[in-house]
């Protein structure tokens, strides 16, 4: 258990260049099955597709907060797991990297890899800007601040892939919901030692002796990474599909009740049946036809005349 909870926490040896390289082979398997199925892009324009579809948010993210970028500050490491990937998912004889890289077990090891990166490097990211930026005079700590911090980490990559409506016009992408909620619940439970929100949340969550000997920020930092890795692999084509989100799944057996208490009302004509009365109600089985209002032969004689 122990070296289970050092993999997801970050500590255990090789991690950084694991999940690196997860991340990494991710982004050039995204490149290489979509834009360049058929390896006709320029190997170079396939590369840096590879490298922003995989650490966008990485490159630009610190921007916001004044830091140098992870491309600078760990450029050795990144560039070279990167160009690795990259020419195992696109110039490997008999396209073989490309091959083992579609297979389940290759995959689901990826995304546990590059999954486990997107949950550490969003930690990451609230603990840098919990560490910068004040709180407000209405509550001790900062929170959604932070939070946002970590939400672009995760969604830089799509704002780039997709643009800004592309991403956005559907409604709220998974990774800003995971994002949100993840987001904030670490940052409660890790970081809000004063307000009354995480103390009463680890309250509630310690009464459970469920975080045992783990100190909070090691116990927030594993439950966030375990949520992101598992949902992550759930969420592959393989199992469940990306249309699955399992904040919908949890949220069922509420939305279950709540369609018991309070069903839908029954549709008439394009109108709920509450807003379309018993009579003077048209249908079309049932059409109306316009009454004609007869002349009156003292109407008819005047104008004949």
């Amino acid at each position: 258990m122990d070296a289970f909870v050092a993999l997801l926490t970050g500590t255990s040896a090789l991690n950084v260049e694991l999940r690196t390289f997860g991340m990494a082979f991710q982004g050039a398997m995204t490149v290489r099955n979509g834009r360049n199925k058929d390896k006709s892009m320029d190997w170079f324009y396939a590369f840096c597709c590879t490298l922003l579809t995989a650490f966008a948010g990485g490159i630009f993210g610190f921007l916001w907060m004044g830091k140098p970028t992870s491309l600078i500050t760990g450029g050795d490491v990144t560039l070279t797991l990167t160009a690795i990937a990259f020419v195992l998912a696109t110039y490997t004889p008999f396209d073989i990297g490309f091959k083992l890289g579609n297979n389940i077990v290759v995959t689901i090891v990826t995304t546990f890899f590059a999954q486990l990166f997107r949950a550490l490097g969003m930690i990451a990211f609230i603990n840098t800007a919990t560490a910068e930026v004040p709180p407000s005079k209405y509550y001790p700590t900062p929170i959604l601040g932070p939070v946002l911090y970590g939400v672009l980490l995760g969604n830089m990559g799509a704002f780039f892939s997709k643009g800004f409506d592309g991403h956005l016009q559907q409604g709220v992408p998974f990774p800003i919901q995971n994002g949100v909620i993840i987001g904030v619940l670490y940052q409660l439970y890790a970081n809000d030692k004063v307000g009354s929100m995480g103390t009463s949340l680890r309250s509630v969550v310690q009464s459970t002796g469920i975080q045992g000997d783990m100190d909070d920020k090691t116990f927030a930092t594993f439950c966030a990474s375990l949520f992101v890795v598992v949902s992550g692999i759930l969420m592959l084509p393989q199992f469940l599909g990306p249309a699955w989100n399992p904040f919908v799944a949890a949220t069922t057996p509420v939305r279950y009740a709540k369609s018991i208490i309070a069903p839908t009302a029954k549709q008439v004509g394009g109108k709920p049946s509450s807003e379309v009365g018993d009579t003077d109600t048209e249908t079309d089985d049932e059409p109306t036809t316009p009454v004609r209002r007869k002349r009156s032969k003292k109407n008819s004689k005047k104008k004949t005349n």
